[in-house]
């Protein structure tokens, strides 16, 4: 298959996946929300973000051509800030959790749920592999194509539940304009290293394994934000 068609066909695969679909998005987005209710999800997703660029840094050096800066050089200047530490994206997500009245303490103390353990450790697994696709797979397709189409859900909880300005939400008004950038630089990536059906399958495996952590740990957060 051509891989600007198999491309397409991911990306139209990825928008009806559970995962984007999920029902705790469906509820943060819709139904009324406490701050302790929108603090729970912050500290855990936290844990996601905070890790991220380590799974780009596991696939660095698997380029097979060396050539990995080319695709993730413009991406890692955004996630840690164009070199300024206070914009990187682990700043602004402690900014957002520090406006909804925690602590500075208090994201070092999480208790991860079970399903925020599984995530993280799906995705240290899969970029650690031996298949460059993916994990490429994994990470483009699976987290930079599908973020921005969850975090529109997510931005309106805020909206309707707090009183925060625009810059509090910065993290995730951000990265619903600018992943669609970055998965652009991983759909090229994809075009050049996966050619052919045999890699196109890699990282179609690489993108579902992906997005069913990412099922789990929405699992994991409808029962502890919902669950009275």
């Amino acid at each position: 298959m051509e891989p600007e068609r198999f491309i397409q066909q991911l990306e139209d695969e990825v928008r009806v996946h559970p995962a984007v679909r999920h029902p705790f998005l469906k509820r943060f987005s819709t139904e009324p929300l406490t701050l302790k209710q929108i603090q729970n999800f912050g500290l855990q997703h936290y844990q996601l973000v905070k890790i991220f660029v380590t799974y780009m840094t596991n696939l660095m050096p698997k380029f097979p051509d060396g050539n990995g800066n080319h695709y993730f050089g413009p991406i890692f200047n955004d996630e840690f800030g164009q070199w300024t530490i206070f914009r990187s994206h682990a700043a602004l997500y402690r900014n957002f959790l520090k406006s909804l009245g925690l602590e500075d303490e208090a994201w070092g103390r999480v208790r991860l749920l079970p399903e925020t353990a599984w995530f993280i450790e799906t995705h240290l697994e899969i970029t650690r592999g031996k298949e460059f696709l993916v994990g490429l797979g994994a990470i483009g397709p699976g987290h930079e194509f599908s973020i921005p189409l969850m975090f529109g859900d997510l931005v309106e909880g805020f909206r309707r539940n707090t009183q925060l300005p625009e810059k509090e939400m910065e993290y995730f008004l951000m990265h619903i304009e600018e992943d669609v950038e970055h998965a652009k630089l991983f759909n090229e990536a994809i075009a050049h290293y996966a050619p052919n059906a045999e890699g196109q399958e890699k990282v179609r495996q690489g993108t579902l394994r992906s997005l069913e952590a990412r099922k789990i740990f929405w699992d994991g957060l409808l029962r502890a934000v919902f669950t009275v």
